[in-house]
C-alpha cells in the first residue's frame, strides 16, 4: 500500500504549480485565447490637423503623437457624414448613413443592427467588452449588451462630480474609468475590447462654449494662433446668400469666432480640449504597461468629424470641406514590425468596424460597407480607394437651417452639391475643386467653361458612388 503522506504531497504539489501557473497568468496578463486586447478611442469635432503629429507647431499631444510615431498614421482619413451620431452609427456598423438609415439625434438601432455592431459581434466571439463615455446614437443605452458600460446618454457635460463629490472634468473623469477597466483584466482569461468615446473637444451647450479643464487655463496662453486662412469676409461673401442667411454654422460662428480676440481664445480653449484628451491616452499607455498588457492592445484613434475653426466664416462641421470631413486616423498595433508608417491613400470612418473585426479574427458581416485597414497595413502598396461617397441630409427649418450635401472626392477633386432637405432637386449650389491646386478650396470651378468635362466627370462619379452606398 502506497505511503498515504507521500499521496497527499503529490496532490499539494500539483495545486501548487497549477497555482503558480495561474499565477503567472495574473501577473503577465496572458490569455488562453491570444487574439489582441483592443482599444478604440474617438474623439468629438477633432479635425485632421489638431495633433502635433499632423504638423500643427502649437498644439502639445506628445501621447497621441507616440501613438502614431510607433504605428501607422492615415494622413488622409474621412467621414462618410460630418455629424456625431450619424458618423458614430457608421463607426460602430461599418456602413453609409444611407444603408443604416439613422440621420439624427433620436433613432436608434434596430436589435438588429445592433447585434451587428463591432463590439457585439467581439463580445460573442469570447471577448471582454466595454464601453465609456459618450454613445451618441439614440436614446436608448445598450447596457446590458455590454460586459462593462460607463456610457451616457446625449451631449453629456464637461462640469461632473467624481465618487466623492469633488468637481470633475468629464475627460478626466473618463479616462480614470478607462484605466480602472484596464485594471479589471488582470487574470482575465480573455481579450477585451474598449471603447472610449470622449465629449472633447466639442463645444458645451448651443450656441455652445469650449469648455476645457481649468488646469490648462495657462497653456497656450502666450501663443499666436495662425488663424485659418480663409476666415476673412470676402470667403465667407463667396458663397450665396440663400445658403448662408441663417445658417447654423455662421450662427454659430457669431458666437466663437467674430473677432480676432474671440478666434484666437476660442481655438486655445479648442486645443486645451485636446491636450485634455492626449493627457488621458497617456495614462492608458501608463496602466497597459503597468498591467503587463501594452505588447499586446491594439489601439485605434480617430474622430467622429472634423470642425470648422472659422473657415468661410462658419463654425461647426456638417459640409464638404475638408476641415469638415476630414479627422486624424492613427492604428498602434505592438505586435507589428512597422513603426511610424505614415499611408497617403484614402480610408474612412466605416474601415473603423471591419478593420477591428479583422484584428479580432471575427468575420464582418456582408452588409459592412468600409475596408479592412490591416490589408492597407501590411501593404501600403495594395490596390485601393481613390474616390469616396460624402453625404449629410437634414431636415431644416427656418429656426435650424443646415442645408443637406452629398457630394465626391476622388483623387484630388471634389464635387459637393447642397440642396433642401432631402431633395436633391432643390438645389442651392454646387462646388468644385482641384484640392492639389486649391487646397483652401477657395477657386469653385462650377460653371468655368474650362472645367466643363471634369464637371461631368465628377456628376457622373458622384451617381456611381451614390449608387454602391445603399
Amino acid at each position: 500500500m502506497k505511503n498515504p503522506h507521500k499521496i497527499v504531497a503529490s496532490i499539494l504539489l500539483i495545486v501548487l504549480s497549477i497555482a503558480c501557473k495561474e499565477r503567472k497568468k495574473d501577473d503577465f496578463a496572458i490569455h488562453e485565447d491570444t487574439r489582441p486586447n483592443i482599444i478604440f478611442l474617438l474623439t468629438d469635432d477633432q479635425r485632421w490637423d489638431a495633433i502635433g503629429y499632423a504638423g500643427n507647431t502649437v498644439l502639445k499631444t506628445p501621447n497621441i503623437d507616440t501613438l502614431a510615431k510607433d504605428g501607422v498614421y492615415f494622413k488622409n482619413a474621412y467621414v462618410t457624414t460630418s455629424i456625431c451620431a450619424v458618423s458614430r452609427a457608421s463607426i460602430l456598423t461599418g456602413q453609409y448613413a444611407r444603408r443604416h438609415k439613422i440621420w439624427g439625434f433620436s433613432k436608434n438601432f434596430t436589435e438588429e443592427q445592433l447585434d451587428n455592431t463591432y463590439p457585439l459581434l467581439l463580445r460573442r466571439s469570447g471577448y471582454y467588452i466595454g464601453f465609456i463615455g459618450k454613445y451618441g446614437v439614440g436614446n436608448q443605452l445598450p447596457v446590458d449588451k455590454y460586459d462593462y458600460w460607463k456610457g451616457f446618454e446625449g451631449q453629456g457635460t464637461f462640469d461632473q462630480k467624481d465618487r466623492d463629490g469633488n468637481a470633475t472634468h468629464l475627460t478626466d473623469m473618463i479616462g480614470k474609468q478607462a484605466t480602472e477597466f484596464l485594471e479589471l483584466q488582470r487574470g482575465l482569461d480573455k481579450p477585451f475590447c474598449l471603447s472610449v468615446s470622449f465629449k472633447a473637444p466639442h463645444v458645451e451647450g448651443d450656441p455652445g462654449v469650449f469648455l476645457p479643464n481649468e488646469a490648462y487655463a495657462e497653456l497656450y496662453e502666450d501663443a499666436t494662433i495662425d488663424i485659418p486662412k480663409t476666415s476673412t469676409s470676402e470667403y465667407f461673401e463667396y458663397f450665396p446668400s440663400n445658403f448662408t442667411t441663417n445658417n447654423v454654422a455662421r450662427n454659430r460662428w457669431e458666437d466663437r469666432f467674430s473677432t480676432s480676440a474671440q478666434q484666437q481664445e476660442s481655438i486655445k480653449k479648442y486645443y486645451r480640449l485636446i491636450h485634455g484628451v492626449d493627457v488621458v491616452v497617456g495614462e492608458i499607455l501608463k496602466k497597459l504597461k503597468e498591467t503587463g498588457q501594452d505588447k499586446n492592445t491594439v489601439i485605434i484613434y480617430t474622430s467622429d468629424n472634423g470642425f470648422y475653426l472659422g473657415e468661410y466664416g462658419f463654425a461647426g462641421k456638417w459640409y464638404g470641406s475638408e476641415a469638415s470631413i476630414r479627422v486624424p486616423m492613427i492604428i498602434n498595433d505592438p505586435r507589428s514590425k512597422v513603426k511610424g508608417t505614415v499611408i497617403d491613400k484614402k480610408v474612412l470612418n466605416i474601415d473603423v468596424a471591419p478593420t477591428i473585426l479583422s484584428i479580432a479574427a471575427v468575420e464582418a458581416p456582408k452588409m459592412i460597407q468600409g475596408e479592412d485597414l490591416t490589408k492597407l497595413m501590411a501593404d501600403p502598396d495594395t490596390e485601393w480607394r481613390d474616390s469616396f461617397f460624402y453625404e449629410h441630409l437634414w431636415k431644416s427649418s427656418n429656426d435650424y437651417y443646415i442645408p443637406s450635401t452629398e457630394g465626391v472626392v476622388s483623387g484630388d477633386k471634389k464635387y459637393m452639391k447642397y440642396f433642401m432637405n432631402r431633395d436633391t432637386t432643390d438645389v442651392i449650389f454646387e462646388e468644385l475643386y482641384e484640392l492639389s491646386k486649391d487646397p483652401f478650396e477657395t477657386n469653385n470651378l462650377m460653371g468655368n467653361q474650362d472645367a466643363k468635362m471634369l464637371e461631368q466627370a465628377m456628376r457622373e462619379k458622384y451617381w456611381k458612388l451614390k449608387k454602391l452606398a445603399e
